[in-house]
């Protein structure tokens, strides 16, 4: 990935805590060495042996595992994967705080991860299970959000962009571009507020974390404003890029990623404005009955062609760095998964804004209801 996995180093900084140059030594609880080509699910014989489950409650988002990955891995250790999907994580937090499903691993984003390690929400993880750890690439073994990598381990990272069909478009370049009268009927936005909130809020020049009243009136009007143009409020739009329904997007860079797989004329940018980055993980919920299962599933997923699987489908930035050298130099160069330098200067990371979120709800809530 030469410059631009350097420059993703670069940017993570402010989200990661490395270990420092060279050959850094690793946590105290990570392994000791990887699995780099190895075909088993089950982790080294080092890690004590222990029954697996008959069956594994994944919860996580849409679009995120494919169905044959699932099914191999039942293959291998004859165990069935349920995998249910939600769309925020909001709705990730409400479900496993009502306890109505024990679910066995969720796949929170980086600051989610924080608030529900200080809510004693997950479980610490056993890392003799998972020794494909150590195919994680190195700027990743420490993350802020995460010391010691007790709670989490890496699945996908990217960013929130503009993409756009280059043969329909006037060469956008901003979130501002998105309100062009000419776009009318062809925009997609997503329909988590949070995520179409912080367009607005960029756009006039706020951080995407801020929640001050007159930003968040400003944002709420600029949206209203926006909806004659919206084709649809949806956050997984690859198929209606690809087919040139939706000229113009808000997009998580995975989604712009497939919809250039098959139409060409879609472009990936980060806007002038800044964009947004983040970082989904894997975790196990402090309720999870199958912790070992979940722990050897971790340890498969890490398995170099097993992770390169599931970026070959949901194309977003991969930590596997054993499994970056399997792709090709036309996936490894992809814009919208790896962007170039200058166009993340001005990204964001999500805050974790508590109780103070529920603004951002009302706020959406009032822009969906007129």
């Amino acid at each position: 990935m030469g410059k631009k996995q350097a420059l993703w180093g670069l940017l993570l900084s402010s989200l990661l805590v490395t270990a420092g140059c060279g050959n850094a030594a690793q946590p105290n609880n990570a392994a000791p060495a990887a699995t780099n080509t190895g075909q088993s699910a089950q982790p080294s014989a080092e890690a004590p042996k222990q029954e697996l489950a008959k069956e594994l409650k994944l919860f996580a988002w849409g679009e995120y595992f494919p169905q044959e990955v699932l099914d191999d891995f039942t293959n291998e250790t004859g165990v069935k994967v349920v995998y249910d999907k939600y769309t925020s994580n909001g709705e990730m937090l409400t479900k496993l705080k009502s306890g109505a499903v024990d679910y066995d691993l969720v796949v929170p984003t980086d600051y989610i991860v924080e608030r529900m390690a200080k809510q004693n929400m997950l479980q610490e993880l056993d890392m003799k299970n998972i020794p494909n750890f150590a195919n994680i690439a190195d700027v990743f073994h420490e993350r802020s959000f995460d010391p010691g990598n007790k709670y989490s381990v890496p699945m996908y990272y990217g960013s929130i962009g503009l993409a756009y069909d280059k043969t329909k478009t006037d060469n956008p370049t901003a979130w501002k571009d998105l309100w062009n009268p000419k776009y009318k009927g062809h925009v997609i936005i997503s329909e988590v507020g949070r995520e179409a909130l912080l367009v607005a809020l960029q756009k006039n020049g706020k951080s995407m974390n801020s929640t001050e009243p007159a930003d968040l009136e400003a944002a709420k009007n600029d949206l209203i404003a926006l909806a004659p143009n919206v084709l649809a409020y949806n956050s997984t739009p690859s198929d209606v890029l690809a087919v040139g329904d939706a000229w113009i997007a808000a997009v998580y860079s995975g989604e712009a990623a497939k919809a250039m797989k098959t139409n060409k004329n879609i472009n990936y940018i980060m806007p002038q404005e800044g964009g947004t980055l983040w970082m989904d993980n894997l975790a196990i919920p402090t309720g999870a009955k199958n912790k070992y299962t979940a722990e050897v599933f971790i340890n498969y997923i890490l398995r170099p062609d097993v992770s390169k699987r599931l970026t070959d489908v949901y194309p977003y930035s991969n930590p596997n760095k054993e499994a970056v050298k399997l792709m090709s130099d036309a996936e490894k160069n992809n814009p919208a998964s790896y962007p170039s330098d200058d166009s993340l200067k001005k990204a964001e990371w999500f805050a974790d804004l508590g109780p103070k979120l529920k603004e951002m709800d009302r706020v959406w809530k009032e822009v969906r209801g007129q």
